[in-house]
Order: C-alpha cells, then structure tokens, then sequence
C-alpha cells in the first residue's frame, strides 16, 4: 500500500498552508477579540474551492478525495479551528448531505453557491437542556402529510448567524427503538429555521 502523498495533495496541502498562514493569521487576534465572522476570509477560501473540494465539478466542486479534505482542515487548524469549523461544518453536515443523498434540482440549485463559499450551510445540534449530547437530543420531527414538523429548541448553531447563511442542517428525533433508544435523523432546513419551510 502506498502511503505517499499524491502530487496532488501534495500541492493543496502546501496551497492551504500558505493561505492559512499569510491570509488567516494576520487577521486572527482581531477577529477573535471582536467575536467576528469573517466574510472576506470566507470568500477566499470558497474561490480557493474548499468548501467544493469532494463535489464533482458538475456542480462547482474541486472532485478530490476525502483524504485531500483532511489535508485542508489540518492546515487550517494548524492555524484557525475557526476557520476550519466553518469549512468542515458545511461540507460534512450541509455540503455532503445534499451531495450523497439530494436529488438532482437540489444539487443544481444548492450545491454550486455552497461550493464557492457565497452561500454557507450550518448546523443545529445543541439545544438549551442537551447541550451537545447527540443522545439527548429534545427535538422532534414528524412526518405529517409529506412534510415534516419540526418541534423544539437550538442553541449555538455552528455557521447560522451569517448574512450568506442558506440553510442548516438540523438534528432531531423522528421516533423510539424497541429498546427504547431513541431514533435521530438530521433534516435540512431552506433558506432559514425560522420559516420551517423543509425540503
């Protein structure tokens, strides 16, 4: 088995690094002291094609492997978890769900703008009496006439208090197990939570 990296990843791991550290670091302790969101940073690493870089380019992605992702959250680590968060959230919990499981219209109409970093996905775990328990999840969704209902409360939603926010990723519970451990499902929610409009 080779365990190399590929020239490939070579390059991006060494393309990330460089951005991390001459574009994110200079700007880290303002943003940090001031609790900013950091739209240009955002931007930059959308045109750098991070947030896109495991979609094919049909809809605006990179195409590179999940190892290549790893790559480019460790560089940006090293620096900013920050910075780092916002890309894994979005691709991991909005990107890679509308990717692997969306129809096509959903892909076509989402995933070209989430992969170049002008629109962002978040998402909605922890909630006031869980914290961030995934087990102890309070939320529920129901199934109610093809569409679902969603009832119960989130706090600190990871990439939602943004002007480009599209949408986030929801974690609820749809049911019980015989056993009595409960059934989770996450649900993506449209353009905003407030407007409970689901797809």
């Amino acid at each position: 088995m080779d365990l190399e990296l590929s020239t490939e990843q070579k390059l991006l791991k060494s393309s990330v690094r460089d951005f991390a550290e001459n574009e994110i670091t200079p700007v880290i302790e303002k943003l940090d002291r001031e609790e900013e969101f950091s739209y240009e940073l955002t931007a930059k690493m959308g045109e750098l094609g991070l947030f896109g870089i495991t979609v094919s380019p049909d809809y605006g992605g990179l195409g590179m492997d999940y190892l290549s992702y790893i790559l480019a959250i460790e560089e940006l680590s090293r620096i900013d978890a920050s910075q780092a968060a916002t890309i894994a959230a979005a691709i991991s919990l909005g990107i890679g769900p509308i990717y692997n499981f969306g129809n096509e219209e959903q892909k076509k109409k989402y995933l070209p703008k989430l992969c170049s970093g002008e629109k962002l996905w978040g998402f909605g775990l922890t909630e006031p009496n869980a914290g961030s328990d995934a087990g102890g999840t309070q939320t529920t969704a129901k199934l109610d006439d093809n569409e679902w209902i969603i009832n119960g409360s989130k706090i600190f939603i990871t990439n939602a208090s943004t002007a480009i926010t599209w949408g986030s990723t929801i974690q609820n519970v749809t049911g019980t197990f015989p056993d009595g451990k409960k059934e989770a499902e996450m649900h993506l929610s449209a353009c905003v939570i407030r407007s409970r409009k689901f797809f």
